[in-house]
């Protein structure tokens, strides 16, 4: 089903999980997008043995589901005669979910989580984040096909029986002020968002009188989390009520359901060796092996609450037997606590040292002067030691061919001082023209292939090499 953040989906997804049956979680299609999304998932769907498709059918929406051939039923048409929900818990064996990994790093998979082992995760990010249903009140906008808005807000809140305040994330999207604006008026008290929305929401003003104080939980996760961004968000919010020790950096992935580590609560965010932001101790029922300290290395995931396996276009493939899972990120433990450093496949080393893909991503973000909101690091497809970079210009102020040159030419300046990196390629392009995963993560792979097969064309304003 695709779930979007109204109540026909929360019931679909109740009722399906009480008719004994596991929910798919597939994403949103936009409009232009139907005939890929169908070629895509279509085979996909078929594999993890879907039989019914669940869709929104709004006019302003498209509707992915016509072309997947299988058989479909709009959301308002099953939930039209439903006015209660069983009064019962309802126990099912087997698998309850299935969410699609994000596809930053390969074509997205079918994760599969058993019944049981999604209930005790749930329990234990429900322990982590001291969840009281007497007194909480959870406010997300996160898209509920995304696993930190499905699970760590949604299953979480419904599992505790705490009350819940949706937002459709594109209230935040269009108006970032709306995600606090709304936590702050209706008391919420516990949140999440990634790292790039702490940089929207610290970029925009906010009504006089906002009262933020109540928010004892605020998660930081679903991308590498920034310094800089946490004390400027702090900067912009704090007078407004909003505490430290709120934000609580994380770490997690579909495979380990969706938390693996937490900061701990109350505490606030801390900046370790290199710079690094602390994500915290595993969850209870989690157990992480990565090596001490820097320089660091793979960070692998094991315990009780690891993926059943994935379901692909060739069948199901079985979670490793052994218990243990490589993330394929590199990290490193300091003080008993995870640092990570980013994804392995996209790394170089300068001077005996690996720089990340992120390193470079985040020495451009932080540069505000610049005015640059997306960029994406990638190693380029013929020298594995040679970074390239996209840049999206931004609409305002309106550059000239000569300025836009210009900005690439600091962009690149800025990473080779901080960093001792010469970029080999820097691309500047137009806005929206970085590829994408549904949860906002961007696609390194097909911005190497954008740029290795010629494909960026008119989104191309000029490259400086």
């Amino acid at each position: 089903m695709t779930i979007s953040n109204d109540l026909e989906s929360v019931l679909t997804a109740m009722g399906v999980w009480a008719a004994g049956a596991a929910v798919v979680s597939v994403p949103p299609a936009s409009r232009r997008a139907v005939p890929w999304y169908a070629r895509h998932f279509g085979d996909l769907l078929r594999a993890t043995g879907c039989e019914l498709v669940v869709a929104g059918h709004d006019d302003d929406q498209a509707n992915p589901i016509d072309g997947l051939g299988l058989a479909s039923l709009s959301r308002s048409r099953l939930c039209a005669d439903l006015t209660a929900l069983p009064g019962s818990d309802v126990a099912i064996d087997g698998t309850a979910l299935i969410q699609f990994t994000s596809g930053s790093v390969s074509a997205p998979k079918g994760v599969a989580v058993e019944s049981r082992t999604l209930a005790g995760h749930l329990a234990a990010v429900a322990a982590s984040l001291g969840f009281d249903p007497e007194t909480d009140r959870v406010v997300s906008w996160l898209p509920l096909y995304h696993d930190m808005g499905l699970l760590a807000m949604f299953m979480t809140a419904l599992a505790t029986r705490t009350d819940l305040v949706l937002m459709p994330p594109t209230r935040f999207a269009t108006g970032p002020a709306r995600w606090l604006t709304t936590l702050g008026r209706l008391g919420g008290t516990v949140t999440a968002a990634p790292n790039f929305a702490y940089r929207m929401a610290a970029a925009v003003p906010y009504e006089e009188g906002l009262d933020l104080s109540r928010v004892r939980v605020s998660l930081s996760g679903g991308e590498r989390v920034n310094w800089q961004t946490l004390t400027a968000f702090h900067e912009a919010v704090g007078p407004l009520g909003f505490s430290w020790g709120a934000i609580m950096p994380s770490y997690g992935l579909a495979e380990g359901v969706v938390g693996t580590t937490t900061a701990r609560l109350g505490r606030g965010p801390i900046q370790g060796p290199g710079g690094r932001v602390c994500v915290g101790r595993p969850l209870p029922g989690v157990v992480l092996e990565a090596p001490d300290g820097p320089p660091g290395g793979p960070v692998e995931l094991g315990g009780s609450w690891v993926y059943e396996g994935y379901h692909t276009v060739d069948g199901f493939r079985p979670a490793p037997s052994d218990g243990w899972f490589d993330t394929g990120d590199d990290g490193f433990v300091h003080d008993g606590e995870l640092y990570v450093l980013g994804r392995r496949n996209e790394v170089v080393a300068v001077a005996g040292r690996n720089v990340f893909a992120e390193d470079i991503e985040m020495i451009v973000l932080d540069a505000q002067a610049n005015g640059v909101k997306a960029c994406a690091a990638f190693r380029l497809k013929d020298a594995d030691q040679d970074f390239g970079l996209m840049v999206e210009v931004p609409v305002r102020p309106r550059r000239s061919p000569e300025e836009v040159a210009v900005l690439g030419a600091q962009v690149r300046s800025a990473v080779s001082s901080t960093l001792g990196i010469r970029l080999k390629t820097v691309l500047l392009v137009r806005p929206g023209t970085i590829p994408r995963t549904t949860s906002g993560k961007v696609q390194r792979a097909e911005c190497r292939e954008l740029h290795a097969e010629g494909g960026l064309k008119r989104r191309l304003l000029t490259a400086v090499h």
